[in-house]
């Protein structure tokens, strides 16, 4: 009786988390959808496994200035877009060092990816997938 209770738990978990997941990717489609309708959208993410992960989207003018910049930063599947009125105004590639430095270090981490992304994507270069947490450490554990 006590391993059924348990397994109905997880299975009741994991449907939440499945319902709630699909609520944060529409959340960043509709986030996404309304900044590419007014032009190009760099996006950079910094991942972690127990601490907090960042997606940040900047939508750009055609002269690479921010003109609208939103963060989900959270450790859960409840975070939400924010607006983040700090990058805007800045040029993509030619950040003021004082804001960069008024942002914490993940969303440095996200904002870095995102450069790096646009950057390649400019040059026409194709974006290697990127590896989970977890597949990060496992590859480097069994690397030779």
């Amino acid at each position: 009786m006590g391993i059924l209770l348990i397994m109905a738990a997880i299975m009741a978990a994991w449907v939440l988390q499945t319902l709630f997941g699909t609520y944060q990717l529409k959340d960043f489609n509709r986030n996404y959808s309304v900044m590419r309708a007014r032009g190009p959208v760099s996006i950079g993410r910094s991942k972690g496994i127990v601490r907090t992960g960042v997606v940040l989207l900047m939508s750009l003018d055609k002269d690479k200035k921010i003109t609208d910049a939103r963060k989900m930063q959270g450790l859960t599947i409840f975070a939400k877009f924010k607006s983040l009125p700090l990058l805007e105004n800045q040029n993509l590639l030619h950040i003021d060092p004082v804001v960069y430095n008024k942002m914490d270090r993940f969303t440095q981490k996200a904002f870095d990816e995102a450069v790096d992304i646009y950057k390649k994507v400019a040059k026409g270069e194709e974006i290697p997938p990127s590896r989970s947490p977890i597949g990060g450490l496992i590859a480097s554990v069994t690397k030779k």
